[in-house]
Formats: structure tokens, sequence, C-alpha cells
């Protein structure tokens, strides 16, 4: 039994004592513990001393002394000295603020390893330090709960004090609230005592208000009555509006009143009638709407309505009177007086009555004069009328109305915008109201003038605009939007369209029931013409098929004054691609159906001639047909904005075209070869088992193959560039090559097999008649006719790196060596043929071709056999291509 279990016994002892006992107040918690505490620490002192845990770390001397002699010095200290370990623990325990803390190296295996070798057992230091740990722990909660305790005791005790304190403030703080809100119910009862006096003054004032701005209203209208009253007579004449509108224009008291209002007197006078005009607005929006006085606000009402009648009719048969004799003889006095009066309107904010007195007084008399209901019945059912009738509008409105905006706008400037406010209205009202048959699409021509015509109105009045703000807002007025959505267009463009599609169905029939000779016998006669024609056709587009001069007819037509309208240019455009399409795809078919049915010359001579309009037709849309557009849309269409889409049509159909047809010649002219070229495969016939001798000429076959060659290079000589005819005729000659390359190809392979067969039978034969009993004899027999006939040798019965001669060339070579030559003389032949006919400085360099360098390494096996100076060449391979 260990130092230690009497330690647990104590502190068991001294633990159920301190459950048992109730804490009740500090004094007895600060007698009880500080003992237990001391004798509890004294007992951990005597069971692990210093000795046992490490050495102080704030002693100096402690390292210099080895560890057994601190042991026993420190055992001698802690059983002589207890006394003043009771002292300094108690001092630690007290003031623990003051202590000397003292720290401890600890290493816990040497301290298990030094009570082993002391004799401890391992589970007694193992219970002793779990017992120690133990009383710590219990030793720490006990201190916490204490301090817990404490401090809960000390804030009650606080928090008593403050409920206390707030008692006492309680109720002075209550009455200070009872006082503020008697207050607050006071000022609310003065609040609304001083609103009420507010509003009865406020409505005593505001009817003082009413009473002196009415009569002030009053005294301001009764100045204007006298001073339109002190105005000359003729100007107060009552004449209405009905009657001034049929005779305002020949009236000679008018006259008398132009005199007057152009005078400076009267125009002071209509000065001051403007400003009690302006008097009068101003009283009337200062002029309080009050309920009790709704009668005289109506009665108010009244007088102003009154005041600006008889100032309106006043500066209307002003300016009307200035305005008719301004019509009959202009003068800048003239002028200046309408401007004046302009100006007394917009002083008095009245523009919008100036242009419905505008409107009505001036414009309507002068549409009713001319677009009266009768003459619109008796335009109704004639074209020439109608038309006379909208150039007489147009007339009208040049010479009377038009040269009079200008001074609406020097005197209204930005605020008014004249031509889409004042004159467009009633015009385009009366268009739509009496011309009623003027849209009528029946007849496309009578429809097409009608529009035109009409249009020169509208035109008119785009030109007069000064600014684009007065032109979209001419664009987008209603009434210009209605008139331009009762023109039917579509109707009239499907209706041209309808007749182009016809008259161009025709022309492809009348095309396409004509043969090539027809065709090419046609064209002969246009070029012998042209030859004989001395007068200079340089700048001219000249077709020489019919169908595409009536294909260029058929565009200017739907371009022409007559036809064109500028609203439906985008269908017109895209008719004049659906009718070129239409045209090249005729020219196609008819290519193609009468490709095998006809000769080539004249075969060639219509799809070369083709091929030529077409490039006429592209040069003609890029270069006239743009600069007809611009003519005759008056310069609105550019040629930009519509040169995007003519190259697309020039180079999608038109030079689409040329390519698909000169595609089309060029596989004919290859297949008219390819029937002489079939004649190679004789060569093969020519020389098999027939021991003839080496060749030396060329066989006759070749003269068919170049004669198609020279037929294509002869019709295209004229119609083509000269960079396009090489083009072309370089193609032709590849293809051509190609296939002679080819063909010889598989002649000399197909004879290679032969005699592969023939040398197998011959093996199999003799080793049959040899018999099997000499197998040596048998196997050198085969080893020498495998040497003969041996894939890498073709020579058959001479040695390797011997020339074949006449004697001993086999058949082989013979056919290779008259490949050969007719390779040469076909090249020589095209070469020959194309430098004589070659245009300008282009020159057609044959021997540059691929096809070419690939017949000469074919047929490399006859220059060796000609003699010269290279290695044999390497046997001909199924493989190669």
């Amino acid at each position: 039994m260990s130092q230690f279990a009497t330690l647990s016994a104590q502190e068991g002892t001294h633990t159920h004592a301190a459950q048992e006992e109730p804490v009740d107040s500090d004094a007895h918690v600060g007698s009880v513990m500080p003992a237990v505490d001391l004798e509890q620490l004294q007992l951990i002192e005597l069971c692990f001393g210093e000795h046992e845990f490490g050495v102080v770390l704030d002693s100096d001397n402690n390292t210099e002394h080895d560890t057994e002699g601190e042991c026993i010095s420190a055992g001698a200290n802690y059983v002589n000295a207890s006394d003043d370990a009771e002292q300094m623990d108690f001092e630690h325990y007290n003031e623990p603020g003051e202590t000397m803390l003292a720290a401890f190296e600890f290493d816990p295996v040497q301290f298990v390893q030094n009570k082993l070798s002391h004799g401890v057992p391992l589970d007694d230091l193992c219970r002793d330090l779990e017992t120690y740990m133990s009383l710590l722990n219990k030793i720490i909660l006990r201190h916490v709960n204490t301090d817990v305790h404490d401090a809960f005791v000390k804030v009650s005790g606080h928090l008593v004090g403050m409920q206390d304190d707030l008692r006492l403030v309680q109720h002075p703080v209550a009455v200070a609230v009872k006082k503020v809100e008697e207050n607050i119910a006071k000022l609310n009862e003065m609040e609304n005592t001083v609103t009420s006096q507010i509003a009865e003054a406020t409505e005593l004032e505001l009817m003082r208000i009413f009473d002196v701005n009415f009569l002030k209203v009053l005294l301001l209208y009764d100045h204007l009555c006298v001073q339109l009253e002190a105005l000359p007579p003729a100007l107060l004449s009552p004449d209405d509006e009905s009657s001034l509108r049929q005779r305002h224009f020949k009236d000679k008291p008018s006259r008398a009143v132009a005199v007057m209002a152009s005078s400076e007197h009267l125009h002071e006078a209509l000065q001051d009638i403007s400003g009690l005009v302006q008097q009068l607005k101003s009283l009337k929006h200062m002029i309080p709407p009050l309920p009790q006085r709704g009668q005289e606000y109506a009665e108010l009402d009244q007088i102003l309505s009154s005041a600006l009648q008889m100032v309106h009719r006043v500066l209307a048969r002003a300016y009307l009177a200035v305005y008719e004799k301004c019509t009959l003889l202009p003068s800048d006095e003239l002028e200046k007086s309408l401007l004046n009066i302009m100006l007394v309107y917009k002083a008095m904010d009245e523009v919008h009555e100036f242009c419905r007195m505008y409107r009505e007084r001036i414009l309507r008399p002068l549409l009713e004069s001319v677009l009266s209901w009768r003459a619109a019945t008796q335009a109704r059912h004639s074209l020439v009328e109608t038309i006379n009738l909208l150039n007489t509008l147009r007339h009208r409105l040049e010479k009377d109305v038009l040269p009079f905006v200008s001074l609406l706008r020097e005197a209204f400037g930005a605020e008014l915008l004249p031509i889409p406010t004042v004159v467009c209205p009633i015009v385009f009202e009366s268009l739509l109201k009496r011309m009623i048959s003027l849209y009528d699409s029946g007849d496309p021509d009578a429809f097409q003038q009608r529009y035109v015509a009409a249009h020169e109105v509208l035109h008119l009045m785009k030109k007069n605009c000064v600014s684009d703000e007065e032109l979209r807002a001419l664009l987008r007025s209603p009434d210009v939007v209605l008139w331009e959505q009762r023109w039917n267009t579509d109707v009239y463009s499907a209706m041209r369209v309808n007749a182009l599609t016809k008259r161009l169905d025709a022309a492809v029939s009348e095309f396409i029931t004509l043969t090539s000779e027809q065709h090419a016998e046609t064209i002969d006669g246009l070029q012998l013409r042209e030859e004989s024609n001395t007068e200079s056709t340089v700048a001219k587009v000249v077709f020489r098929i019919g169908l595409f001069s009536r294909l260029r007819e058929l565009i200017e037509w739907l371009f022409s004054p007559e036809v064109y309208i500028y609203v439906v240019t985008p269908k017109y455009l895209r008719e004049v691609a659906n009718v070129t399409r239409r045209v090249a795809k005729a020219i196609i078919e008819q290519s193609t159906a009468t490709r095998t049915v006809s000769s080539l010359r004249d075969w060639l001579c219509v799809v070369m001639t083709a091929c030529s309009d077409f490039t006429q037709l592209a040069e003609y849309l890029e270069g006239p047909f743009s600069r007809h557009i611009c003519t005759v849309s008056q310069d609105t269409l550019t040629g930009p904005s519509c040169s995007q889409f003519l190259q697309l049509l020039v180079q999608g159909t038109c030079h689409g075209t040329v390519k698909q047809l000169h595609q089309l010649v060029q596989s004919r002219v290859v297949e008219a070869c390819a029937v002489g070229l079939q004649n190679i495969r004789s060569v093969k016939s020519a020389y098999a088992h027939t021991r003839k001798p080496l060749p030396t000429a060329p066989s006759w076959y070749v003269t068919s193959i170049v004669e198609p060659i020279q037929r294509f290079a002869e019709e295209l000589q004229w119609g083509l560039s000269p960079e396009t005819w090489h083009e072309v005729i370089i193609d032709v000659v590849t293809d051509v090559l190609k296939m002679f390359r080819n063909i010889a190809r598989d002649t000399l392979v197909t004879a290679k097999k032969t005699e592969e067969s023939w040398g197998k039978l011959r093996r199999r034969k003799e080793l049959t008649s040899s018999g099997g009993d000499a197998r040596t004899g048998g196997m050198e027999t085969t080893t020498q006719e495998g040497a003969f006939l041996s894939p890498s040798s073709p020579v058959t019965g001479t040695s390797a790196n011997t020339r074949p001669t006449a004697e001993t060339a086999t058949d082989r070579d013979k056919m290779t060596l008259q490949l050969y030559l007719d390779a040469i003389a076909l090249i020589n032949n095209i070469e020959g043929l194309l430098e004589s006919q070659c245009k300008g400085e282009e020159s057609v360099r044959i021997r540059e071709l691929p096809p070419v360098e690939a017949i000469h390494k074919l047929l490399q096996r006859a220059k060796w056999i000609l003699g010269d100076d290279v290695r044999e060449p390497p046997d001909i391979d199924e493989a190669d291509e």
C-alpha cells in the first residue's frame, strides 16, 4: 500500500465533510478550506517531492548538482522544515497574485525509469498517479465552485441594490410622462385651432384673389373690346368661313384690308391686342378654381373664348387679305406683313390656331378649286384627265403654297414643321376621299402612270423639307402612311412579273425548239455581219444568241420608266435574278440534251457562244444596267446600294454557269478524244505473237485524238479572253493526256499478265515432258526459266542490262516502244496545234504538264531501248498509278 492510499483516504474524509457541511458564509469557507488544503499539500509533498519531478528552473544552483545529491538534500529539507513549507503554501493560497511560482522541468520517461529503478511496481505507480490526478481535479472543481458561488452572491447583492434604486426613480419618471402627454394634447388642440383659422383665412384670400383677378379680366376684356373697335371696320366684318372660302380671293374690300393690314400702325395695334390676350391667359391660370364660384368660372371661360374668337377673326382676315395680295403681286413689304401677323400668333401662343386657319382658310379652298367633286368624278373615267388633275394640283401647290412655307419656318422656327403638320394632312386627306379610282390596279399601265403622277406630289413635299426630322415626320405622318397603303403595289408587281414570265417562257421555248445546227448557223451569220460592220462596237454589249438579247430586253422593260416603280425595286431585282437563273438553267439543259445528238463543231459553237454571252451579260449587269437603275430611280438607288446584289448575281449565276459549261465542253471534247484513245489497246493485238520488227513510226490513231482538240481550239478562238482560252484548253489537254497514260498503262499491264501466263504454261509443259526422275535438273531448268521470265527482267531470251535488238526484243518491248512513239507524236501535234492558235503572248507549255511527266516515266523503258545512256528501268508494276 503506497503513501497515496493514506492520501486518498484523507481526501475522501475531507470530501464527505465538505459535502455534509453547508456553506453559509464566505468567512466559514475561508477558515476551513485553507487548513484542509495545507494538509493535503503537505501529504503531496511527502509523496512526490521536488527530487522526484524535476529541478526548479529559477534556481541557478540546482544545475550544478547531480540528481542523487538533489534528492538527498530535498528529502532532508522536506522532513526538517515543514513549518516553512506550510507558511509558504499558505501564502501561495491566500495571495496568489503576489506569489513567485516556480516552474519545473519534468521528463515523464525519466521519472518512471527512476521509480522502477527504486523498486516501485509499475501498477502501484499508475494507481498513485491516477489518484493524484483525481485529487487535483477535485481540488480544482472545488475552487471553481467556490469562486462561482462568491461571484453569484456578489452579483445578486448588486442587482438587489439596483432594483431599489429603480423603484426610487420610477415615480418621478411616471409623473413626467403624464405631464408630457397632457402638453401634447394641448398642442394638438392648438394645432387644430390654428389649422381651421388658416383654412378660413386661405378661403377668404382665395375668394379675394378670385374677385380681384376676375375684375381684372373684365377690365382687360373691356379694354380689348375697345382696342378691337378702334381697328378699321373692314377687319371686324363677321364673314362666315363658307362664304369666305369662295370669294376671299375675289372681293374688292379684301384689297383695302390688305393695305390696312400692311400698315405699321395696324401692326402696333395688333401687338397691343396680343399683349392683352397674353394677360388674359395668364390671369386665367392665376384664378383658383373655387367650387362656390363655379358660375363665375364658367363666365370667365366664355369671356376668354369670346376674346380669342374676336382676335382670331381679326388676325385671319388681316392675314388672308395680305396673303391674297402677296400671291398676286409678291413684294418684300407684304411678306414682312405676313411675318408680323404670324409673330403675333406666336406671341399669343396660338400656333395651333394659325395652322388650323391656314389649312381651312387657304389650303382647303385651293384644294376644292382644283380637286372638286365634279373634277374628281370626271377624272374617274379618264386616265388623261386624272394625270392632268394631279399635275394641276402639283403646280398649284408649287406656285401658291410652298413659296410661303419658308415664312412659316422663319416665324415659328423649330416649334413648327410646316410640311407634315400644315400642308400634308389636308392634301392627302383630299386625295383619299375624292380620288377613289386613283388606286385601282386592274390595268397595270394606267396604275403605273397614276402612281407616278400622284407620287410627284409627295416628292414635291419631300423636296421642300429642310431637315431630316421634318422628312421623317412627313413619311411617318398618319395621312401619308394611310395613303401609301391604298396603293396595292403587290398586285401590280405580280402582274408585271407574270407578263415577264410569259415572255421569257416564249423565248426559252423558241430557243429549245431550235437544233444546234440552226443555232450555229445563226451565230455564224451574226459573226459575219459583225466582221463586215465597220462601225466601232467596243462599248456595246452584243449577244449572239437570241435568248440573251431577249433577256436583256425584258430586264430593260421591267426597269423602264413606263413600268418601273421605286417601291417594288426589291421584287424587280429578285425577278431579274430569277429570269437570269432560268436562262442559265435552259442553256445548261439544252447543252446537256444535245451533247450526244449534235455534231461536235455545231455543239461547241453554241456552247462557247453561250459562255461568251454570259460573260457579256455579267458586264452588262455590272455596268449599263447598274447605271440605268440609278437613272430610273432618280439617283435614289446609288451604285453601292445594289452593287452587292449584282455581284452575287454575276458571281453565282453568270460566272457559275460559265464554269459549268466549260466543264461540259471539257467532258464532251474528252469523250470525242476517247474514241481515238481506245485504239491504243490495238497496239497489244498488233504485236502479240506476230514477230514484227521494232516500230519506227507512230500509230494511225494519233490523228483521231488530235482532231477534236483542233476543233475545240478553233471554236475557242473567238468569244473568250486569252486567259480563259488558255485555262480551258489546258484542262482539256490534261484530261486527254491522263486518259492516254491510263490506257497505255492498262495495255502494258495486260500484256505483262498474258506473258506471265504463257510462261507458266510453258514451264508446266516442260516439267511434264521431262518427268520427275531428275529432280536437280528439273530445278535448274525451272531456275533458268524463272530467270528468263522473272518480273524484274521483262526481256525473254536476253541477259540483264542487255539492250534488246530487232532480233531479241520481246513483244512487250515492241508495244512499249510503239506507245512511246505514239505519245511523242501526240504531244508534238497538240503542242504545234496550240502554238499556232495561241492568242497574243499566251503560249501553252504542254511538256510542263504533270500528265506528260507521268507518260515519260511510264514509257522510260522505250528510251532505254532506243539507246539513251541510262540504267535499265524497272518493269512496270500493276500497283503503279
